[in-house]
């Protein structure tokens, strides 16, 4: 079937409202979308109340205690005494104050082995040292109970791969100025 010109004018012109109606329709749908959303103000009433309390800035953290620190100062020379001469060929070691949460050291590499591990501490009754590292018996870590004044030493078979090494005092008191430290050094062989 064949269209006249002016058939086929109508029908463009009709096309041209179809689309004008469809752009119509999606900007009045977009529109409502956008009614139904919140966005909040940023502009406020400065006569309005503040709707919630401001807080107070955190206290300021406390000062060390002078007499910790001189107290720990003497028990690190004592335990110096105790632990006698560091040997060569240390693998880890150091030394810290036990008391709060402790020491830690570790070291990112350490040769598969056979170590011994020398520790003392001084200024509490006793003290715990513990030895971690994945693939250790006992749930991956060797734990040392220390005697406080007297140097204890014990074997620990380490693979290689990271290890650490923490010291702290039983207890939640508050720390006085107590003192670990140990070293780890290949064991010698047939000890």
């Amino acid at each position: 079937m064949s269209l006249g010109k002016s058939q086929r004018k109508s029908l463009g012109g009709g096309r041209h409202w179809m689309r004008g109606a469809a752009l119509l329709l999606a900007v009045a749908g977009t529109a409502a979308g956008l009614a139904g959303c919140e966005y909040p103000d940023d502009v406020t009433d400065p006569t309005a109340a503040p709707t919630r309390a401001a807080r107070a800035a955190p206290p300021p953290p406390p000062l060390v205690d002078p007499g910790l620190a001189d107290a720990e100062q003497r028990n690190l020379g004592k335990l110096e005494a105790v632990l006698g001469t560091r040997p060569g060929g240390i693998v880890l070691g150091g030394t810290g104050g036990i008391g709060g949460s402790g020491i830690r050291l570790s070291k990112v590499a350490v040769p598969k082995g056979t170590y011994t591990l020398t520790a003392a501490c001084i200024g509490a009754p006793n003290a715990l040292l513990m030895v971690s590292q994945d693939g250790l018996r006992g749930g991956g870590r060797a734990e040392m109970s220390l005697d406080c004044g007297a140097v204890e030493t014990t074997r620990v078979e380490l693979r290689a791969g990271p290890v650490q090494v923490q010291g702290f005092r039983p207890g939640t008191g508050p720390g006085a100025g107590e003192v670990a430290g140990f070293w780890i050094v290949p064991a010698a062989p047939g000890s």
